[in-house]
């Protein structure tokens, strides 16, 4: 008897260890600004191979949508696990204040015993999640106000100084360009210099040479890559640009030359253009110029996840890693006027997500349903069967990953501000409708079954009141519907 439970024993041991030892790895990819402009989500135009080959490798989610359609309180809410109207980060300049028990998606991974390394541009600048009582750094820029704040001195400085606020942070926050000079840089674009291969292909270089270091120790890990590309300014070597003609660019079907207010739309849904033709208008020669350049540095970017992907496939490492790839939100490429993003339009909330999980049979099918990026965290503990931390707001996109098609009754939510109000929308499979301030401001509802482009603003039309106030409900009940912003005292 002693012997058999010795053996027992030993079984279980074995068993346990074996466990341990095949964790699936994690390969985490963001792409900066990068929208659905790729070959596998039907853009006609873009040459994406390796894009297209992931896809082939995972599941494309075709309805994808950011939690806020700016890069630091998007990748705020993903890597958080948490809505921005939780986490307070709704801007550039705030930093992610994490709870008491709370933890970023690396360190969730580190705490269980994945290696974790982080290359390029994971976080927002220094945005690296602040713990309880860790001291803030010096701030970045001179003057009477830091650079980088937490979401309650934000409000402070609001509410003690509004017009300097207004002036002074997030340009995206607000509809107005006050000072064009200031994004000079950002309007750059063409080839680079012939010896310049561009920061990409160095990140590239980095998480080649850490998976070749972690395949020899065995051990899981957690890599996360974040390429720049095609993130402003849309410059990448030449060979990128010269896959594209500018005369094939296509203009969107609500193609403008400049932003202009539509009276029946509320006027929050528009603001005027910095990342590029800042506060002025564009020719349509112009606009195919800057089309052939994103597409240029989306296929930049493409040459270099190749490249990882490769050296995933030569360590051995594809049969055993779990690859996500997302673009931090949409972009708008002349679509009503305007460009980058800052929008609750489509075509800047909307983004792509491609999870490849070589354990899954459903590799090169697509999802119809409609997912949030704030999902990934909890997808990936899932996966790793690892414990569901408490705190996180999205849902486990395992479903959708063993039946692309299967029930999925969740919307999505993506908010935005405009100076001193929430813009707040939520994304169903046919319906998009938004509120700025709660309504105040004006709402907007596009029905995407018969107009993809929303260029008809159903909200006012007594046939679809019934839609409006369903879909009010869940913004005003919903997991957004906290108001953050301090009232505007002047």
């Amino acid at each position: 008897m002693k012997t058999i439970l010795i053996l027992c024993a030993l079984l279980f041991s074995a068993v346990c260890s074996f466990a341990a030892e095949s964790k699936p790895n994690v390969l985490f990819i963001i792409s900066d600004d990068l929208d659905c402009r790729i070959g596998c989500y039907g853009d006609p135009v873009a040459k994406t191979p390796n894009l297209d080959r992931l896809a082939r490798m995972g599941v494309r989610f075709e309805r994808a949508y950011c939690q806020y359609p700016l890069c630091n309180p998007t990748r705020s809410s993903v890597l958080s696990g948490r809505y921005p109207t939780t986490t307070g980060v709704l801007d550039n300049d705030t930093w992610l204040l994490l709870g008491d028990g709370h933890q970023t998606l690396p360190d969730f991974f580190a705490t269980h015993g994945f290696t974790v390394e982080q290359f390029g541009k994971i976080h927002h600048a220094l945005n690296r999640g602040l713990k309880p009582g860790e001291p803030k750094p010096e701030p970045k820029a001179k003057g009477k106000k830091s650079s980088w704040f937490t979401p309650e001195e934000r409000a402070r400085q609001q509410a003690e100084d509004p017009e300097y606020w207004d002036k002074h942070h997030s340009p995206y926050r607000n509809l107005v360009c006050e000072n064009p000079a200031q994004y000079a840089w950002a309007n750059e674009m063409g080839p680079l210099p012939a010896n310049d291969r561009g920061p990409d292909a160095l990140f590239a270089d980095k998480a080649i040479a850490s998976m070749q270091k972690l395949a020899a120790t065995g051990k899981p890990f957690f890599l996360a890559v974040g390429f720049l590309k095609p993130h402003v300014p849309l410059k990448a070597p030449k060979e990128f640009f010269d896959l594209y003609d500018p005369a094939a660019m296509q203009l969107p079907p609500d193609f403008d030359t400049e932003p202009r207010v539509i009276p029946s739309v509320p006027r929050d849904e528009f603001r005027h253009n910095m990342d590029l033709f800042c506060a002025r208008p564009f020719s349509v020669s112009e606009a195919r110029e800057a089309m052939r350049a994103y597409y240029a540095c989306t296929s930049h970017m493409d040459a270099q996840l190749g490249r990882v992907l490769d050296e995933l496939e030569k360590l051995g490492l594809s049969k055993n890693t779990i690859i996500v790839l997302w673009g931090d939100h949409g972009w708008h490429l002349s679509e009503k006027g305007m460009w980058a993003k800052g929008t609750l339009f489509e075509v800047s909330a909307h983004g792509p997500m491609i999870i490849a999980d070589p354990r899954r049979k459903s590799a090169g099918r697509a999802s119809p349903r409609t997912v949030q990026y704030l999902d990934m965290y909890p997808t990936l503990a899932d996966l790793c069967n690892l414990p569901r931390p408490k705190h996180l707001e999205g849902a486990s996109l395992r479903p959708l990953l063993d039946n692309p098609d299967a029930p999925w009754d969740r919307p999505a939510y993506t908010v935005q501000v405009r100076g001193w109000f929430i813009g707040r929308s939520v994304r169903t499979e046919r319906w998009r409708y938004t509120e700025w301030d709660e309504g105040r401001r004006g709402a907007a509802l596009y029905d995407h079954d018969s107009d993809p482009h929303e260029m008809r603003n159903l909200a006012a039309d007594p046939k679809h009141a019934a839609t409006v106030a369903r879909l009010s409900k869940l913004l005003r009940e919903g997991p957004v519907s906290k108001n953050i912003l301090p009232p505007k005292t002047n």
